[in-house]
C-alpha cells in the first residue's frame, strides 16, 4: 500500500474517531432530546420518578452466553461508568468473537427499550428487565447472527449472561445510547463529558 493510501486510511479514521466523540458529545449534553415519539399505550412499562426512555427497538430478541469466549482488546481513552463498565470511543469491535456459538437466541419478535435505569425487553405477557443497579459487566457482540448485533448485560441475580439484539444497522446508536444510561445511573455522565471533551481536545492536537 503507498504512502498516500495510508494516510488517507489515516485520515478516514481520525474523521470518523472526531464525528463519533462529537455526536457522544452533543448526546450527553442535551439528554432531554433523546427521548424517542411513543404512541399511547405502546409500552407495556411505566418509567419510575425521573427515569427517562432513551431508544425503543421494534423487533428485538434475547440472547444468552452459555459459555465465556474470548473478547477483542478495547481501544481509545477510556473511563470508568459504572461497576465494571468503561467506555471507550471507537471500541465497538470489543466483542466475543472465539466461540460465537455458544451465542443462543431465545426469544425474537419483542420490542425492547433502553431507559437510564435499566433495559427491558417485553415479551407478549411478561418482561425481562436488567437493571444497571444489578450490573456487574456489559458487552457487545457482532457475532450473534448475520446482520444482528448484541448487548449483553451481566447482572448479579443471574447466573448466565444475557442481553437483546438488534438490527447491525443500530449498532452504534444502541450502545452509545446504552453508555450514556448508565453514566446517569452511576452518575458519572458529567465525568463523560469531561472525558470526550479531553478526547475531542486531543484528537484536534493531532
Amino acid at each position: 500500500m503507498s504512502e498516500t493510501a495510508d494516510f488517507d486510511r489515516d485520515l478516514d479514521a481520525w474523521h470518523e474517531e472526531k464525528r463519533h466523540v462529537d455526536e457522544l458529545l452533543h448526546m450527553a449534553r442535551n439528554l432531554d432530546k433523546l427521548t424517542p415519539r411513543v404512541e399511547p399505550g405502546e409500552l407495556s412499562v411505566e418509567l419510575k420518578g425521573v427515569e427517562q426512555l432513551l431508544v425503543v427497538l421494534h423487533g428485538s430478541g434475547i440472547v444468552e452466553l452459555k459459555a465465556t469466549g474470548d473478547r477483542g482488546g478495547p481501544r481509545g481513552v477510556g473511563y470508568r461508568v459504572t461497576k465494571g463498565v468503561s467506555y471507550r470511543a471507537g471500541a465497538h469491535d470489543d466483542t466475543y468473537v472465539s466461540r460465537p456459538e455458544v451465542q443462543r437466541i431465545t426469544h425474537s419478535g419483542g420490542k425492547a427499550i433502553i431507559t437510564t435505569h435499566r433495559v427491558v425487553y417485553m415479551f407478549p405477557n411478561r418482561n425481562r428487565t436488567w437493571e444497571y443497579a444489578k450490573a456487574v459487566d456489559v458487552f457487545h457482540s457482532d457475532t450473534v447472527s448475520q446482520g444482528w448485533g448484541a448487548s449483553y448485560i451481566e447482572v448479579s441475580n443471574r447466573k448466565n449472561s444475557s442481553g437483546f439484539i438488534y438490527r447491525s444497522g443500530f449498532a452504534r446508536t444502541v450502545r452509545d445510547r446504552l453508555v450514556i444510561a448508565l453514566a446517569v445511573a452511576d452518575g458519572t455522565l458529567e465525568d463523560m463529558i469531561t472525558a470526550l471533551e479531553t478526547e475531542r481536545a486531543e484528537l484536534e492536537r493531532i
